[in-house]
């Protein structure tokens, strides 16, 4: 009795696509990546160049783009600075491997959801100002 393994069928097209794939593919895939890369490095630039503090209770703010890391409120979707944190507030997450693991909660912000105003702890540095 072998100890045969068959491989995903998306996988061995995929797999024989890059084997038989011309220079100019490669070039298309290089090119993914320089702005994946890109898009990397301009997000980092936003998140590190935003001040938290600039924010007042009463601010309206919405995600910058890219930063958006929970459900609510959605991309576009104003929210209202409750409160300012200073110092900020840790995540409590004991697990490591969560996404939320020691985050730094600076701003309390409000929203409008499934019908009634709620108040969540979040990242400030991930916000812009409404204008």
């Amino acid at each position: 009795m072998g100890n045969e393994r068959k491989l995903d069928p998306a996988l061995q097209s995929m797999l024989i696509g890059l084997a038989t794939a011309k220079a100019g593919d490669v070039d298309v895939h290089q090119e993914a990546r320089d702005l994946e890369i890109e898009a990397l490095r301009e997000s980092y630039r936003r998140m590190q160049s935003t001040d938290p503090t600039q924010f007042r209770p009463g601010d309206l703010v919405r995600w910058q783009p890219n930063m958006k890391y929970v459900k609510w409120p959605q991309y576009g979707e104003a929210a209202v600075v409750v409160e300012c944190l200073d110092p900020p507030a840790l995540d409590d997450e004991r697990d490591c491997g969560s996404p939320y693991f020691r985050s730094s909660m600076t701003l309390i912000l409000g929203v409008h959801h499934q019908g009634g105003f709620h108040c969540w702890h979040f990242d400030g540095r991930r916000f812009e100002l409404v204008s």
